[in-house]
C-alpha cells in the first residue's frame, strides 16, 4: 500500500462525515429560499448597508431574492468556503505536522520509503481529499437547489465553476498549512498560520470593498474569488488558476524544506 492510498484510506470515514455535514448545511440554507424570495423588505434592508458590508455578505449587485443573488450570498460568500477551508486547513496541517506531533511520521520513515515520496504523496492525498469534498459539495448543491427553484435562470456550468473556485481557495490554504507543518513542524502552528492568512485575506477584502487600500486588492485571495457575483457571471480565471498555482508552489516548498529537516 502506498503512502498516498494509506492516507486516503485512513480518512475515508472523516470525508464521509464531512460530506454529510456540508450537504446538510447547504440543504438548511437553501430551504429558506422559497419564503425569502417573497419578502421584498429584505432588499431594502441590505440596500441601506455600506458597500463594504454588502460585499462581505454577498449582497452587492443582484437582488438576494433572485436565485443567483441568493446562492452567491448564502452559499458562496460564507457557508461553502468556510466549511471547505476548515476541512482543508485541518487536513493540510495533519499531513506532516500532525504526524510529526504524534510520532507516526518517524514510524513511516523507518520503512523503505524516501522522505521525498512521503512528502509528495501526503501532499497529493491532501489535495485529493479536499477536491473530493469540493466535488461532493458541488453535486449536493445542484441536487438540493433544484427542488427549491434555485436553478431558474442559473447556469449549471457557472454554478460548477463557482464551486471549483471555492475548492481552489480551500486548496491554497490547505497547502499553506501543509507547508508550515512540513517546513517547521507542529500541527497547531500550521493551523494557526493558515487560519491567520485566511482571516487576514478576508479582512483585506472587506477593506478593499469599502474603498480603503484599493491598491492592495490583488493581495487578497478572497478578492480574486468574490470580486463579482460568481453564480451570475462565473468566476474569473484568477479565482481558479491563481490559487491552484500558489497551492502547487507552497506544496513544493513544503517538500523541499521537509527533506533535509531534523524531525523532533
Amino acid at each position: 500500500m502506498t503512502v498516498l492510498t494509506r492516507f486516503l484510506r485512513d480518512r475515508r470515514r472523516s470525508l464521509g462525515w464531512w460530506s454529510l455535514g456540508v450537504i446538510g448545511f447547504v440543504f438548511m440554507q437553501l430551504a429558506f429560499y422559497p419564503s425569502f424570495k417573497n419578502q421584498p423588505q429584505f432588499d431594502d434592508l441590505f440596500n441601506d448597508l455600506p458597500e463594504g458590508v454588502k460585499a462581505l455578505i454577498g449582497a452587492s449587485g443582484l437582488s438576494l431574492r433572485e436565485p443567483a443573488g441568493y446562492l452567491h450570498s448564502q452559499v458562496f460568500t460564507t457557508l461553502l468556503p468556510i466549511i471547505l477551508l476548515i476541512f482543508a486547513i485541518a487536513l493540510g496541517a495533519r499531513a506532516i505536522g500532525g504526524s510529526e506531533d504524534d510520532g507516526t511520521i518517524e514510524l513511516l520513515l523507518a520503512n523503505p520509503v524516501s522522505r521525498v515520496r512521503t512528502a509528495v504523496e501526503r501532499a497529493a492525498a491532501t489535495a485529493a481529499l479536499v477536491s473530493a469534498l469540493g466535488a461532493i459539495a458541488t453535486i449536493g448543491l445542484i441536487a438540493v437547489a433544484a427542488p427549491f427553484q434555485l436553478l431558474e435562470g442559473v447556469s449549471v456550468a457557472k454554478l460548477v465553476a463557482a464551486c471549483l473556485a471555492a475548492t481552489s481557495l480551500a486548496l491554497l490554504h490547505a497547502s499553506i498549512a501543509y507547508f508550515v507543518g512540513a517546513a517547521f513542524g507542529g500541527r497547531v502552528r500550521a493551523i494557526s498560520v493558515a487560519a491567520t492568512v485566511a482571516v487576514a485575506g478576508y479582512v483585506l477584502f472587506g477593506l478593499v470593498s469599502s474603498g480603503v487600500m484599493r491598491g492592495a486588492r490583488f493581495a487578497s485571495p478572497w478578492y480574486w474569488y468574490l470580486d463579482r457575483n460568481i453564480v451570475a457571471k462565473g468566476p474569473g480565471a484568477e479565482a481558479i488558476f491563481l490559487p491552484l498555482g500558489l497551492a502547487v508552489a507552497f506544496a513544493a516548498a513544503g517538500v523541499w524544506r521537509f527533506v533535509p529537516r531534523d524531525l523532533r
